[in-house]
């Protein structure tokens, strides 16, 4: 993530002082999945609790712009593995007036959507914490 210009950096800060809204999920045109969406938001919530940035229906409006999306069915996956292909999420979260990306691509057998899923919700949150001045591990 690239650091914003100082004074951009207070007001943004400040605009994530009370916290962040839910995560909205803008997936475009892609067909992401109720699953998918549901192992993003449970890291993205579990994460957000960790680094301390409450999630409050008053806070800062949070959206993930879905850029770009691909999955691999579960027996090609396993049948196949890296051959394939991958399993990928990738986005621009808005919020507070600041904007980053984040991506993540799965191409074991082990690795599916669902770990791409969780990691892109991680990502996200610690992108906020990191916006909002947090201690991140």
């Amino acid at each position: 993530m690239n650091p914003l210009p100082a004074d951009r950096g207070h007001e943004v800060s400040a605009a994530l002082a009370g916290g962040v809204g839910e995560l909205q999920i803008d997936a475009g045109l892609f067909d992401m999945s109720a699953e998918a969406k549901q192992e993003l938001l449970g890291a993205f919530h579990a994460e957000m609790a960790k680094i301390g940035v409450p999630v409050v229906p008053s806070g800062a409006p949070v959206v993930l712009h879905v850029t770009e999306f691909k999955t691999r069915p579960v027996a090609a996956r396993i049948l196949f593995g890296a051959l394939s292909g991958n399993d990928h999420i990738k986005g621009t979260v808005a919020v507070g007036g600041a904007q980053f990306e984040v991506a993540d691509t799965a191409v074991t057998v082990m690795s599916g959507l669902g770990v791409v899923s969780r990691n892109v919700g991680k990502q996200t949150a610690d992108g906020i914490g990191h916006l909002a001045g947090a201690a991140i591990e």
